[in-house]
């Protein structure tokens, strides 16, 4: 069976996402299962998704995708290059042909001569206090190729050169499919044609409904966030961020250096930022940089919590994902998921499934877990707060839309 992935994060699902999907299905057809490879509990900009996964795989099913995988929290929750890295692997691990993504410009043949660039320029970086690996990238970039470089100016386009660069790297080829998305990402208003899911998040976060949402949701993704968010099963951020910050008045420079991206000494101005500051966002202002850019403090923040080991990130980085972990599917994607047993392990039951993955695979899915028990217990509403949640979900089956 043909089939197509998309890498997404669906925070929350609304009309953007589903007309990406309906571009996709022209493309592909009817017949060509549509495969999201999706964040579950915590997203790449480091910090809980606004609702559950299960919830958002579902609206993606209703949307018109026919399984929902997740992306293990290893990958979700690294940098861009980490963040593409895990998500391809694990869409040509479970067989797609071919990767689509949302673009605000470029061809595919535009992002793939980037990623080729980037290859042979990659060895001749050397590393520099003033600014991050990935900006040093870009920069070497507009200098060898300014016309083609412009591109990743846009956010949408720098994931898309990271899609393409991971493509590379993989033993079956894939196809590119970027398409041209509408709406740009990380737009805090709403009164386009198509709103971002930045600005939905905190329309609904401000008035505590979804209500000034409606253009711009799924009928499934309005009624289920009304839902969610009457019974207040959604992230209270601020809770979130009082969380990380007593944490990190607890832990010690020595401490901080065990984890990941706490290198250069970072740990010393972590420390001391979160020892004198009243509040988690007015320490990360504090330690900002143009090195440290904000999304990498957030997922710091986030480690501080996890406590994800070193080892475990390098080894996926390394491996790459061990395991499907299925949350929501039709009938057209479990036909998908018949004909891809075998190449990846599905996980359906945690508890069952997880001991027949392999070792690194059992430390990732661990990593999922506790990173749904930290979301579920920042939820606004206390009976919500219940951990374990991966226990008592089975993945959701929904019918085929006509």
């Amino acid at each position: 069976m043909e089939s197509l992935a998309i890498i997404a994060e669906f925070n929350p699902f609304h009309t953007g996402h589903a007309r990406l999907i309906r571009q996709v299905r022209q493309a592909a057809g009817p017949e060509a299962a549509i495969v999201i490879i999706m964040s579950g509990a915590f997203v790449q900009r480091g910090e809980p998704a606004f609702f559950d996964k299960w919830h958002r795989a579902a609206w993606a099913i209703d949307g018109g995708a026919d399984v929902v995988i997740e992306l293990p929290a290893v990958y979700a929750l690294s940098s861009a290059a980490g963040f593409a890295q895990g998500g391809v692997t694990l869409a040509a691990r479970l067989g797609c042909q071919a990767l689509a993504c949302g673009v605000e410009g470029g061809t595919a043949a535009d992002f793939l001569s980037l990623a080729h660039r980037a290859e042979g320029l990659t060895a001749c970086l050397k590393a520099a206090k003033k600014s991050s690996a990935g900006q040093q990238l870009t920069d070497a970039l507009m200098a060898a190729a300014p016309d083609e470089a412009r591109l990743l100016q846009q956010p949408n386009a720098l994931l898309a050169f990271e899609y393409a660069r991971a493509m590379l790297k993989q033993e079956q080829p894939l196809t590119f499919l970027p398409l041209p998305r509408q709406g740009r990402h990380g737009d805090t208003g709403l009164g386009a044609a198509f709103a971002s899911a930045s600005a939905l998040r905190q329309a609904m976060r401000c008035s505590g409904t979804a209500a000034a949402c409606r253009p711009y949701l799924t009928a499934a993704s309005l009624a289920g966030a009304e839902d969610q968010l009457a019974q207040g099963a959604f992230t209270d951020y601020g809770r979130y961020g009082d969380f990380v910050a007593s944490q990190n008045r607890l832990l010690t420079p020595d401490q901080l250096r065990s984890l990941p991206a706490f290198t250069e000494g970072l740990e010393n101005r972590w420390h001391c930022a979160f020892m004198e500051s009243g509040s988690y966002d007015q320490a990360l202002r504090s330690i900002k940089t143009r090195r440290y850019a904000y999304s990498r403090l957030c997922r710091m923040g986030a480690y501080t919590l996890l406590q994800p080991s070193r080892d475990l990130m390098d080894c996926s980085y390394e491996a790459g994902p061990q395991y499907a972990r299925l949350l929501a599917l039709n009938g057209h994607g479990a036909a998908f998921l018949k004909g891809a047993k075998g190449q990846l392990p599905v996980v359906t039951k945690v508890r069952s499934d997880a001991s027949g993955l392999s070792p690194l695979g059992r430390e990732q899915l661990k990593l999922d877990l506790k990173a749904s028990n930290i979301q579920s217990f920042c939820f606004s509403k206390e009976d919500q707060r219940k951990g374990h949640q991966d226990y008592y979900h089975s993945p959701l089956f929904l019918s085929i839309k006509k």
